[in-house]
């Protein structure tokens, strides 16, 4: 059984979003919080597989308290209920190391697509937030002097494989639309984020759009 706690700020989220975790056997919501300090010491003596934030009613929408979970807990993936608004926002939480995003409107197949993904490892980015963070980065100033060096180490699968990512698909699609591993995807992923010296995929991205390659 996977243990969730859970920090939210409204009431009814917990009350909504609680039984459709519970309704599958294997998870189990553990912790319930509406302010971060009653929060970590529960993280400090316990260890949950995953952390869900409500960032739509959180103060300064979650970041602060993003920040100070995960300099305590790197390791405990975490995943954000959100909304459109905040799509400013979405560099600063994948750059934070957030794992996963999900709509506040989505339905409980997604909201359970995006546990069980954090759960083997991988992140859950719908294809809609990758959309709306390239319409803001496109919105940023670009410096046309970008690094044009690193451009050009990328060989050719790797720029397909940034091209993919830019659309919004998983590791696995990637994988599927190149007939390789989710696995290869990654490596691929890593040296990509290696050679043009980004740590994050929203700054891979972001590379993408100012190099013309997404």
């Amino acid at each position: 059984m996977s243990n969730i706690a859970i920090l939210e700020n409204y009431a009814l989220f917990c009350s909504g979003i609680k039984p459709v975790l519970e309704e599958k056997k294997e998870f189990k919501v553990v912790m319930e919080a509406k302010h971060l300090p009653d929060f970590l010491p529960y993280l400090k003596e316990n260890s949950p597989d995953i952390i869900i934030i409500d960032v739509i009613h959180c103060a300064n929408h979650g970041i602060a308290s993003i920040k100070k979970i995960k300099r305590k807990h790197p390791r405990i993936p975490i995943l954000l209920v959100a909304n459109s608004d905040l799509f400013g926002l979405f560099q600063d939480y994948i750059s934070l190391g957030v794992n996963g995003i999900v709509f506040s409107s989505s339905g409980s197949k997604d909201l359970l697509e995006a546990v069980n993904a954090l759960l083997h490892s991988e992140d859950y980015f719908p294809s809609k937030v990758w959309m709306m963070l390239k319409n803001f980065l496109r919105t940023k100033r670009v410096d046309l002097n970008s690094d044009q060096d690193e451009k050009l180490q990328l060989t050719d699968r790797e720029i397909d494989i940034l091209r993919l990512f830019c659309k919004g698909l998983t590791y696995k699609e990637i994988g599927a639309n190149l007939h390789i591993s989710p696995r290869t995807v990654e490596s691929h992923k890593k040296n990509i984020s290696s050679k043009i010296n980004v740590k994050s995929t929203a700054e891979m991205i972001e590379f993408a759009i100012q190099n013309n390659l997404s």
